[in-house]
């Protein structure tokens, strides 16, 4: 009830559900290319860091997009737009418990879809299934309140520089180019468990998948990718 109020006998929306209802899909567009490109460098830096080497962590066959932070980027704006002026620790509990649904529904979509996953957290403490942890549900919630506080402001910014017809029109380029990316990546990757699990290819098509996105090459681009092979 707090997004309507109650004016005269009608129902009329809060300013926070107003807030909501004009934001612009070209905005969560740019959230969701902004947080997947900075999630990839993170996960990056961050291999760099524990391993001494740049491992690549792209969700994609092409382009530098790790697609669960874009998806946590946009949650956490939504979020933010809810929670806007709330305290400070209610504001982190909400990018903890998103965050960790995010990555748990993630994590099984892939493995329902795919028979895979990216990622497993069996080894953290208190963690389910191996697709979420306490640990990782904290990093959500300290890096939601950092992107929403500092990072949001000065990237909302530059978004509003892209709101006339030629930052459209690119938006819909590449919104395009995603629909696209995402769906390709989906055959490549469908076609790579099945020659890892022994099937060989049925047409020109499935040959061609094989020839340019072998096993080495999808290994390098997805390095965290098992597959329940045989099961």
């Amino acid at each position: 009830m707090d997004n309507i109020i109650v004016v005269n006998g009608a129902f009329k929306p809060s300013a926070r559900a107003k807030s909501l209802s004009s934001i612009k899909y070209q905005t969560l567009f740019w959230l969701f290319m902004t947080g997947s490109v900075l999630g990839f460098v993170l996960e990056g830096l961050w291999c760099v860091i524990k391993t001494g080497h740049w491992e690549h962590h792209a969700a994609t066959i092409w382009g530098p997009f790790c697609i669960i932070y874009g998806i946590g980027a946009v949650a956490a704006f939504l979020i933010s737009q809810l929670l806007s002026g709330k305290h400070i620790l209610l504001q982190f509990g909400a990018f903890f418990f998103s965050g960790a649904l995010v990555e748990y529904f993630a994590s099984l979509f892939q493995e329902l879809c795919f028979g895979s996953v990216s990622w497993d957290y069996s080894e953290h403490f208190l963690n389910i299934g191996g697709r979420v942890s306490l640990q990782m549900a904290l990093t959500w919630g300290i890096l939601g309140v950092l992107f929403m506080r500092f990072l949001f402001p000065f990237l909302n910014r530059a978004f509003e520089k892209l709101n006339g017809k030629k930052g459209a029109q690119l938006c819909g380029i590449l919104t395009v180019f995603m629909v696209i990316n995402l769906a390709a990546t989906s055959v490549v990757v469908t076609r790579w468990q099945s020659r890892l699990d022994g099937t060989s290819p049925n047409n020109s098509i499935e040959r061609a998948i094989d020839y340019i996105y072998g096993n080495e090459k999808m290994d390098g681009l997805f390095p965290n990718m098992r597959f329940a092979i045989g099961e």
